[in-house]
């Protein structure tokens, strides 16, 4: 569910644009409640997630994101 916010952000992108943010979203948070489940410490699970979105976010720069 999205808020009315980030709603208002997106009003005018591309839908293409859209769902991979909104796929890049639901990957980070499952990858990183996933590693916190398994014990990892939140430190490494966060550096482990910023490493997820900077190849979403070099998907987005060289137009791969379907």
């Amino acid at each position: 569910i999205k808020s009315k916010r980030i709603k208002a952000r997106q009003k005018g992108q591309d839908i293409r644009t859209i769902t991979y943010a909104d796929k890049c979203t639901k990957r980070l948070h499952t990858k990183y409640k996933h590693l916190i489940e398994r014990g990892v410490k939140k430190q490494i699970a966060k550096v482990a997630i910023a490493r997820e979105l900077t190849c979403f976010i070099w998907g987005m720069e060289t137009g791969n994101i379907d």
